[in-house]
């Protein structure tokens, strides 16, 4: 076999160059895609920081208040304002709800409450007046309303109504100076809903 024309080595050797080169620029690309892909990544969390921490800035700031219309009566007037903060102006909806007072209520033994009885009930002081404002069923809840900054929501509450299975007087002790628990959800278009958690003591006329 003859010896390889210098042709044919430097042909050879150009090859490898290229294979070489090809490489290299592969590796870059490489190296530069994930550049990308971290610059990209790292902009997106900075961008949700962001939108977070406006978010948490336009958080609606509301003053709840709870009296009692008088003593005996079981009525009572739930006074909801909207104090800013003044850069968010209104919001679409916001929706009241009673919370329950945060224990279990398990179906207990034979005989006892089922799992519907147990929905049924509103374990705390008070619920919405069935009827009155929109509230219905159970007066749980007390249905969304636009609001603009500086005005408010009046609501009706009454004494909640004790399970079957439970006597009255030792519900009236077991809730009658426990606060009312709510839940306030707020909407407006444009931004991620806020859902909001209030303990209110109920205050007497006059305190």
């Amino acid at each position: 076999m003859g010896d390889a024309s210098w042709t044919d080595i430097l042909s050879a050797v150009s090859a490898v160059i290229a294979l070489g080169i090809a490489w290299i620029a592969n590796k870059a690309a490489s190296h530069a895609n994930r550049a990308a892909e971290r610059a990209n990544a790292t902009a997106d969390a900075v961008a949700q920081v962001e939108r977070d921490r406006w978010h948490h800035e336009m958080t609606p700031q509301f003053d709840v208040t709870i009296t009692r219309l008088g003593p005996g009566t079981g009525q009572a007037s739930l006074v909801l304002t909207f104090e800013g903060p003044a850069a968010l102006e209104r919001l679409d909806e916001v929706e009241l709800e009673i919370r329950d007072d945060g224990y279990t209520h398990g179906v207990g033994l034979a005989g006892g409450p089922n799992e519907q009885e147990l929905e049924n009930t509103i374990w705390g002081p008070y619920r919405f007046k069935p009827g009155i404002d929109g509230a219905t069923g159970i007066g749980r809840i007390s249905p969304a309303v636009p609001l603009v900054l500086g005005s408010l929501i009046k609501r009706a509450l009454e004494d909640s109504s004790p399970p079957s299975w439970t006597d009255r007087t030792n519900w009236r002790e077991r809730y009658g100076n426990e606060p009312v628990r709510l839940w306030v959800r707020c909407r407006r278009e444009g931004y991620q809903p806020w859902t909001l958690t209030y303990n209110v003591r109920v205050i007497n006329p006059g305190d």
